[in-house]
């Protein structure tokens, strides 16, 4: 169907015509169940997603035994450095013997044990 729409412009030379389409109705009385299509195979529809959610669940265990996996490494090098480390300290260090040690001592082998007295025992000794 076409009509004719006088002009707005400045001329009646050009004319504007406005066709109108012919509507859908035919099409907007049925409804669209394309996004229901999957309940036609519920069974295999279920199945396939059951697979996909397990692949997920695989691929995310895979991924955390891969990061598992990468922390211990990292924490086995850091041990292997600390020990490097504590290698080199201790064979820094020079051991003397005790004999070394007894002579240049100012202390009294001979001496008696000394045991301390408790201040406490003194105060009420004297009282």
């Amino acid at each position: 169907m076409i009509m004719k729409v006088p002009s707005s412009d400045w001329s009646d030379q050009f004319e504007q015509y406005v066709v109108e389409e012919e509507s859908d109705n035919d099409l907007d009385d049925e409804q669209d169940f394309s996004e229901y299509l999957w309940m036609e195979n519920e069974e295999e529809f279920d199945k396939i997603e059951l697979q996909r959610l397990e692949e997920e669940e695989l691929m995310k265990e895979c991924i955390d035994a891969m990061l598992e996996d990468e922390l211990e490494t990292q924490l086995c090098e850091w041990q292997k450095a600390r020990n490097e480390e504590l290698n080199a300290a201790l064979s820094s260090l020079s051991v003397t013997s005790r004999n070394t040690l007894a002579v240049n001592s100012l202390l009294n082998p001979l001496a008696d044990e000394f045991i301390p007295r408790s201040r406490l025992f003194i105060d009420l000794g004297t009282s």
